[in-house]
């Protein structure tokens, strides 16, 4: 059944995974290899089949539950007692029984009935926070799988076309050869090439297959049907300072959370305070005499308990502790998301120098020395080799390029779950 996303996307001023997002409906299990998957269908994929969601909803729906117990009012009590019969003497048989009807009712006191009910409120409260949080962590699982398969998938069409050109400089070596133009050592080199790109290549589609399996399974699909990826990943102009990650930090899930929490443990306090004051308990009914041919008679009584000793004193003081203790846990998690934001930071910003200086340097002056090398060789100022070189230094640049596109992908992804901000208002 398709699950409605329960928040609406944020705006995030952390622009970066441009994922080529089509207009297309999201995809189901029937749909999932006729065309690639791009990140969106992946997402929501994953969101409707998680289920963790239903777990939630199961949750929540018990927390609810003990929110109408809360407002329910104590039982009365009906009761009946006999006296006096099948005794001895003058209250032998049952000529002196007496015998007694009676209600006796609880009445709550301190207004603990809508205490109690606000205090079930809030506990219901902190489910829609978990709701909340369970999607940015189902959303990061995703971008990080869909990632890893938009990746691998790359990957293994680089090293496609590097058996190809390994297999053409084979075809031409072995010409060269025959014609006595190279030596038979330059044709088991070229050999070996075609067999070590052969090895590279499996290894990559079993990494392929691989992060397919892990995407697939975010999508409850075991085993993992074949498919395609589509997206980019790009580099922004300029990544954002620590200190702008940082500011941000108070207004995340992750943290505001804490707030439903206080009101939480204030409610727990309120609620153990009005405790501390005895409920009544009252008392009536009718008595029957069955001496004197029968009489009636009403009783009606109070019961208050009397607190001497136990005035709830040691709930109201470990509420109190709960309650004082929020702050400490907020301020506690912060430094962990802000040890853990600054490790992700850093992780950026190396993989971020490395994408750029490959982008911008390395890859141009390589593509340079690779038209240099062939042209040299059409020109028989250089052998084969030398292009082969060229070649081979130019993909392992690609390679190293996509392997910094992937860290800083990943880092990319951890700095947004633990910065996203929080839709719901307290």
């Amino acid at each position: 059944m398709h699950r409605p996303k329960l928040f609406s996307k944020n705006t995030r001023f952390l622009l970066h995974l441009l994922f080529a997002l089509g207009a297309s409906p999201a995809s189901t299990f029937g749909q999932i290899g006729a065309e690639p998957v791009d990140f969106e269908q992946a997402l929501q994929l994953a969101l409707d089949n998680d289920p963790r969601y239903d777990l939630v909803a199961e949750r929540r729906d018990a927390a609810d539950g003990q929110v109408e117990q809360a407002g329910v009012r104590p039982n009365p009590v009906i009761g009946a007692e006999a006296e006096n019969f099948l005794g001895t003497g003058p209250v032998s048989g049952v000529q002196a029984l007496e015998v007694t009807l009676g209600v006796t009712q609880v009445l709550e006191t301190a207004d603990k009935r809508r205490l109690r009910t606000e205090l079930e409120r809030q506990r219901l409260a902190s489910f829609v926070w978990e709701a909340e949080q369970l999607e940015s962590d189902i959303e990061a699982e995703v971008r990080k799988a869909f990632v890893e398969v938009l990746l691998s998938q790359q990957s293994v069409a680089l090293r496609e076309k590097q058996l190809e050109l390994a297999e053409r400089s084979l075809s031409e070596t072995q010409g060269l050869v025959q014609n006595a133009r190279s030596p038979q050592v330059e044709e088991t080199r070229a050999t070996l090439a075609v067999r070590r790109q052969e090895f590279l290549l499996r290894q990559s589609e079993r990494d392929y297959e691989s992060a397919r399996a892990d995407l697939a399974s975010l999508w409850g699909m075991v085993p993992a049907p074949e498919f395609e990826v589509q997206g980019e990943i790009v580099l922004e102009e300029e990544i954002p300072s620590i200190e702008e990650l940082a500011a941000v930090l108070p207004e995340t899930v992750i943290l505001k959370r804490f707030e439903s929490d206080r009101q939480q443990r204030q409610a727990a306090l309120e609620l153990e305070e009005a405790r501390a004051t005895p409920d009544i308990e009252v008392y009536g009914g009718a008595r029957y005499y069955n001496e004197d041919d029968g009489n009636l008679g009403f009783v009606a009584g109070v019961a208050v308990p009397w607190p001497l000793f136990d005035r709830n004193q040691g709930n109201i003081r470990s509420a109190r502790a709960a309650l004082r203790s929020v702050e400490y846990e907020r301020e506690s998690r912060r430094r962990e998301l802000l040890l853990a934001l600054n490790d992700s930071w850093r992780q950026l910003h190396a993989a971020y120098a490395d994408a750029r200086s490959i982008e911008a340097d390395l890859l141009p002056a390589a593509r340079e020395t690779l038209e240099a090398a062939e042209e040299g060789y059409r020109r028989g100022q250089f052998t084969q080799v030398a292009v082969i070189d060229s070649r081979q230094e130019l993909f392992a640049l690609r390679e190293s390029y996509l392997e910094a596109l992937g860290r800083y992908a990943e880092a990319l992804t951890a700095i947004e779950n633990l910065t996203r901000p929080a839709t719901l208002n307290q």
